[in-house]
């Protein structure tokens, strides 16, 4: 698990706090399953890879010259 610092607004705050309320459980955990599920339901896995590693749908595709990008900027780190 990771420990982060977010801002939220006002009425976020509140409606996560809501929530974390009428489900008796803690603000990170009721935050946290608001966002997994809005991630599952906009991203749905379309196929699983080796290892159980989801593959979801993307809102536009790949080139190859993409890929070289990101392959570069791995090399460069």
């Amino acid at each position: 698990m990771t420990r982060l610092t977010v801002s939220l607004d006002d009425d976020l705050y509140a409606l996560a706090k809501a929530v974390a309320k009428a489900q008796d459980c803690s603000l990170s955990a009721a935050v946290n399953r608001m966002l997994r599920r809005t991630i599952e339901e906009r991203y749905p896995p379309t196929e699983q890879l080796e290892g159980d590693v989801p593959v979801v749908r993307c809102r536009g595709s790949f080139t190859a010259a993409d890929v070289d990008r990101i392959e570069a900027l791995d090399d460069d780190r």
